[in-house]
């Protein structure tokens, strides 16, 4: 995945030439290998490299305030509106399965409420997490919290 970016960027960049790609550095940096092989285990555990994807992601950073407050809006208020459709506490984790899925992606955008903000970490858990574990991310991709979140 990595290297097959990087040979892709490589002889797409040798066949065009450097004038025609706008800023080739930024999109350097983007392909670059992270050192993550998908689908590889070792005893059923992914094989990843540490702090991954939080150092990925990490390579066009955004501001921390702005995805502190996006958090904090995300793990505070019902964003869709949708706690009235399952007014049952038992169905909480329904009514938020879709800020569960903003938050979890978000939260490798700002890796210092994952890694360091204990007490946060466990309300957002509590509150979206509670039952579910497997998160969709995007049209048929799925995580699985236990196996991402293990570090």
């Amino acid at each position: 995945p990595g290297r097959v970016r990087e040979r892709i960027f490589v002889s797409y960049y040798r066949y065009k030439g450097q004038a025609t790609i706008p800023n080739v550095e930024s999109v350097e940096i983007l392909v670059k290998a992270t050192g993550h092989v998908p689908g590889y285990s070792n005893g059923g555990k992914m094989i990843r490299p540490e702090h991954y994807p939080m150092e990925y992601f990490q390579r066009f950073p955004i501001d921390d305030e702005i995805t502190s407050m996006l958090v904090s809006r995300i793990k505070d208020d019902d964003i869709y509106q949708q706690i009235t459709s399952y007014p049952s506490p038992d169905h909480r984790s329904v009514a938020l399965a879709n800020q569960a899925s903003i938050i979890y992606v978000l939260l490798y955008f700002a890796p210092r409420h994952l890694q360091k903000q204990t007490f946060q970490m466990r309300e957002i858990i509590d509150k979206h997490f509670p039952d579910n574990w497997v998160v969709p991310i995007y049209m048929g991709y799925k995580h699985d919290i236990t196996d991402w979140w293990d570090r």
